[in-house]
C-alpha cells in the first residue's frame, strides 16, 4: 500500500501541475504560489496544527530567548527566509475552520485588496478540487472544504473593501466637521472594537477590556452599508468636543472568524 500524499506535497504538486497551463509568469500561477506559500505560513506559526513543545524547565526556557535574540537580530539583517514546509502533516489534518480563518483572518490582516482575496479564495478551489480529483482529499472532507470557502469569502471581501475605503476615509480628514476641527482630543480608546449597532448614521463599539460601549461614530451612508454588526475593527478612536471620531483604522474582519476568546470552542485563536 503506498504512502498517503501530505499537504505539502499536494500543495507543490498543484503548482508544479497548473504551471503547464499558464505560460510563464502567468499573474494566474503567481497568485496561486503565493497563496500555497501563505496557507502554509498560516498553518505553521498561527493555526494549532504546529503547538510549541513545552518547556519543562529554566534551561528550556533559556534557550528558546537565546533562539529568539539570534532570530531577531537575523531578521534585522534580513538574513531569515520564511519556513514554509508542513513536513509531513496529512491531507485529513486540514480542518474546515483553518480555511475560514485563513481567508478570513489572516488575508484579511495582510491585504485590503479585495480582488486578491477572489483570487486567494479561487486558488482555495483549485487545489481543494485538484486533490480531491486525485483522492488525496476524502468526499467528506472536500465537500466541507467547499462549503465553507463559500461561506466565509465573501464576507472577506466585502471587509476588504471596508478596510479601503475607511483607510481612504480616515486619511482624507474622517469626516470631521468644522465646528469640530478647533477642539482638541479629550480621550483616545484603541484596540479591537466590535460594531454592536450599525444606525442610519453611525456605529457603536464595544471593547472587550472596558465596561462602556463607546459611540455614536458617524460615518457616510456608503460606508455603513458595507458594514455589519459584529464586525470588529482594528482602530483607535478619539473624543473630540462631544463626539467620537476614528482618528487611526487597521484591518476589519468578519463575525464569522473573530469571536471572543470565551466564546470559541474550536480552534486556537490569537487576540
Amino acid at each position: 500500500m503506498s504512502r498517503s500524499h501530505t499537504l505539502q506535497e499536494s500543495m507543490d504538486d498543484f503548482i508544479q501541475n497548473t504551471a503547464a497551463s499558464f505560460t510563464t509568469g502567468s499573474a494566474v500561477h503567481s497568485t496561486q504560489e503565493q497563496c500555497m506559500e501563505m496557507l502554509a505560513q498560516y498553518l505553521i506559526h498561527y493555526s494549532d496544527l504546529f503547538q510549541d513543545a513545552e518547556m519543562n524547565d529554566e534551561s528550556d526556557f533559556a534557550e528558546w530567548e537565546e533562539g529568539l535574540e539570534q532570530h531577531m537580530a537575523d531578521l534585522l539583517e534580513g538574513d531569515v527566509e520564511p519556513s514554509s514546509d508542513l513536513g509531513q502533516l496529512p491531507m485529513d489534518a486540514l480542518d474546515p475552520e483553518h480555511l475560514r480563518d485563513f481567508l478570513g483572518w489572516f488575508s484579511v490582516r495582510e491585504t485590503s485588496n479585495a480582488e486578491l482575496i477572489q483570487a486567494y479564495s479561487d486558488s482555495l478551489q483549485a487545489w481543494i478540487s485538484f486533490s480531491h480529483e486525485r483522492g488525496w482529499f476524502k468526499h467528506d472532507q472536500y465537500l466541507n472544504l467547499i462549503e465553507i470557502l463559500a461561506e466565509v469569502t465573501p464576507d472577506a471581501i466585502r471587509v476588504a473593501r471596508l478596510s479601503r475605503v475607511l483607510f481612504h476615509f480616515v486619511r482624507s480628514g474622517g469626516g470631521v466637521s468644522p465646528r469640530l476641527r478647533s477642539k482638541r482630543f479629550s480621550r483616545f480608546v484603541e484596540g479591537h472594537g466590535r460594531v454592536v449597532a450599525v444606525n442610519s448614521d453611525s456605529i457603536i463599539f464595544d471593547f472587550d477590556n472596558m465596561q462602556e460601549r463607546i459611540g455614536p461614530v458617524a460615518l457616510p451612508q456608503v460606508i455603513l452599508e458595507m458594514i455589519e454588526e459584529g464586525d470588529v475593527f482594528d482602530v483607535e478612536l478619539g473624543l473630540r468636543g462631544d463626539a467620537w471620531v476614528i482618528v487611526d483604522i487597521g484591518p476589519v474582519y468578519p463575525a464569522s472568524v473573530y469571536v471572543e476568546v470565551e466564546e470559541y470552542q474550536g480552534l486556537d485563536k490569537r487576540s
